[in-house]
């Protein structure tokens, strides 16, 4: 028998409703409907079912050792008839605004070796032409000039990221997970993925938002949310996941 059959079994049994493993597990309810019904795709990581399933089996007072057995069992049954996967990463790099733009420094040491081969190409050209006994041209010297109005944004921009803020435009979205407790969490930064996953108590995560953010948490109590310092409130949660957006154009 499945484990998620097993268990919806054992909880028959004992006369507990979802609702009394919920409050007693802290396990979300969609999570432990997901786990009894056996649909392993809408649950997070193997090692975080795991321990679902082991905080189950011990508030009923079960031994957790073969449910445990039986979920890799019906796993490895569901990898030898699944499609594979695509590797999905955990977090997704934005790019810095200013990099994108960027001229590779390789660029410029090319600029600067062709214009003399060329210059050295033409008046060999024409001296073969002409045949006459004019001196080689010399090579002018490459400069790069700097524009004083890029280099005051960019020192603007420097100075804003060595302070912590964000450039114009932008802001910086931090997640921290209160001590003692962990979420759910899924954050999207400017329509990428950027975090999912389970986040454990005392970690946090950072990201710089040029347009828009959306944080899902699934238990938002244990989250606390900042927009470059100041702290931002998560709405409560609406059937089981708290959503809020963040838009660089509005505070």
């Amino acid at each position: 028998m499945p484990v998620g059959d097993r268990l919806a079994a054992l909880r028959r049994e004992r006369g507990k409703t979802l609702s009394d493993v919920e409050s007693a597990t802290k396990i979300m309810g969609r999570m432990l409907t997901a786990l009894e019904n056996n649909r392993f795709d809408e649950l997070p990581a193997t090692v975080y079912v795991r321990g679902y399933i082991q905080n189950y089996a011990q508030y009923l007072g079960a031994d957790p050792g073969p449910l445990l057995e039986e979920f890799a069992h019906d796993l490895g049954a569901r990898t030898e008839h699944a499609a594979p996967l695509r590797n999905i990463p955990e977090r997704t790099v934005v790019p810095h605004r200013l990099d994108v733009h960027a001229i590779p420094r390789q660029a410029w040491i090319a600029a600067a070796v062709a214009i003399p081969l060329m210059a050295l190409v033409v008046w060999g050209a024409s001296a073969l032409l002409g045949r006459d006994e004019t001196p080689p041209p010399i090579a002018p010297e490459t400069t790069r000039t700097v524009d004083s109005t890029a280099v005051g944004s960019t020192q603007d921009d420097q100075g804003a990221e060595a302070s912590g803020e964000s450039a114009a435009g932008a802001f910086i979205l931090k997640l921290e997970v209160i001590p003692g407790q962990s979420s759910w969490i899924q954050v999207r930064v400017d329509g990428l993925i950027a975090y999912e996953g389970t986040l454990p108590g005392g970690e946090s995560k950072m990201w710089t938002v040029t347009d828009a953010a959306t944080v899902r948490a699934g238990k938002p109590e244990a989250i606390i949310l900042t927009r470059d310092g100041k702290s931002v409130a998560i709405p409560a949660a609406d059937g089981g996941i708290a959503e809020i957006e963040l838009s660089a154009t509005t505070e």
